[in-house]
């Protein structure tokens, strides 16, 4: 699926807006549920080709999790890791749904990168 050019422009802005507000951030990108990169930042040497296959497969598992577990839809993927976190939040728009994914380093301060990812994918859905 190759997103709209509106839709890739506000998913740019996006993905530098969280560049510029989240503190210690390594990457962030915006892919399609089935795994397309849209948009894209990377300060490390991840791969976001990669990063955005693996995001849409873990949102779909997410989701799946979530309706086992009868706790309703799922809104994010939490990975806490030794050096740092990946944060990857759903934004559902009537054409597609995208995954913003943020990878940080350990300084990045948890409440500040969910707060911030979930208001970013809400700008994501309306745009």
């Amino acid at each position: 699926m190759t997103p709209n050019p509106l839709l890739q422009l506000a998913a740019q802005g996006a993905v530098d807006l969280v560049m510029k507000e989240i503190k210690g951030v390594k990457a962030c990108l915006v892919s399609t549920e089935d795994g397309f990169e849209v948009a894209a930042r990377i300060l490390n040497d991840a791969d976001a080709t990669r990063l955005a296959a693996m995001a849409g497969s873990m949102a779909a598992l997410a989701a799946i999790a979530g309706e086992e577990g009868r706790i309703g839809q799922t809104h994010n993927v939490v990975i806490q890791a030794g050096d740092g976190h990946i944060v990857m939040v759903q934004a559902r728009r009537p054409d597609t749904t995208l995954v913003l994914s943020i990878v940080t380093g350990g300084e990045a301060l948890m409440g500040q990168l969910l707060y911030f990812s979930r208001q970013t994918a809400r700008a994501l859905e309306r745009a």
